[in-house]
């Protein structure tokens, strides 16, 4: 029932060994209808020529909606695990729109592999990275996510800093905590900026919600919240930056929305761009 999805892989097969890093879900392919699953790579060996990359790789396969739960689906393969595989590229003219062109499983020849040159890549990975930055502080490198985790002061409270990088391009980290470092001169003019978007865009809902509370319902016609009130009870808890200078800020609501968060997004070349409530 997958032939539509090997039909996209090239027929010629590669056998490698690959350490897994982790299995990042399934997309529905309502053509077929069928999940793909998928796993990134930490580094594989072509066993053909012994060649040995770090790029990060994924390797997907079919499975029915009953098996993506299953041991066929999310439990196939496991964190940090070494496996050998025959795998089959996918076609290059279905690929050029993709960021990164990947691959098929098409057997598992052994599902745990003994592999000097890929444990020396994991015990490298395992190795700690972190950057003492002046003004942002201590940065400590999470590899699985491509972030840089730190703690900052942002207008007189801590804020947890999160820098979205490549890992593998020291150059985005030095963007990234250029672009952070911006944001945080400026920050007592982005913060009020921050609020009062947010309080122009949420008001109307802080409102609806509050006047459906349970417990403690306010009455928007005799005692509504006001867009300064709403900006003065919200505050910043964490703030995430890129390497292109895009930010997304998260801030606590002060339970207007019950548990949920509102968060602001915006670029420090094209300014805020919007405010929304998320769970």
């Amino acid at each position: 029932m997958f032939e539509e999805f090997y039909e996209m892989y090239e027929p010629e097969e590669q056998e490698v060994v690959a350490l897994i890093n982790r299995c990042i879900g399934g997309g529905y392919n309502w053509k077929g209808s069928f999940w793909e699953m998928t796993v990134v790579t930490l580094g594989m060996v072509f066993c053909d020529t012994g060649e040995v990359t770090t790029k990060e790789e994924r390797l997907e396969w079919p499975v029915t909606e009953e098996e993506r739960n299953s041991e066929k689906g999310w439990g196939r393969f496991g964190k940090e695990q070494i496996c050998r595989l025959k795998i089959r590229r996918m076609k290059e003219e279905l690929a050029k729109d993709l960021v990164v062109r990947p691959w098929c499983i098409s057997q598992v020849v052994k599902a745990h592999e003994d592999c000097p040159e890929l444990q020396a890549v994991l015990d490298e990975y395992h190795k700690p990275v972190v950057i003492q930055d002046q003004v942002l502080g201590e940065l400590t490198l999470d590899k699985d996510y491509d972030t840089f985790e730190g703690e900052i002061q942002w207008c007189g409270k801590d804020v947890s800093l999160s820098l979205e990088v490549n890992a593998e391009s020291k150059p985005s980290w030095t963007r990234a905590r250029s672009a952070a470092k911006k944001l945080l001169a400026d920050c007592d003019t982005w913060d009020k900026a921050m609020r009062e978007l947010a309080a122009k865009n949420l008001t109307e809902l802080a409102n609806n919600w509050l006047s459906q509370d349970e417990e403690n319902p306010r009455d928007p016609e005799t005692d509504p919240i006001t867009e300064g009130e709403l900006a003065r009870r919200i505050s910043m808890t964490s703030l995430s930056v890129t390497s292109g200078g895009s930010f997304t800020a998260w801030f606590d609501c002060d339970e207007i929305f019950t548990d949920h968060a509102v968060t602001v997004y915006g670029s420090l070349k094209k300014g805020l761009k919007t405010a929304n409530i998320e769970g």
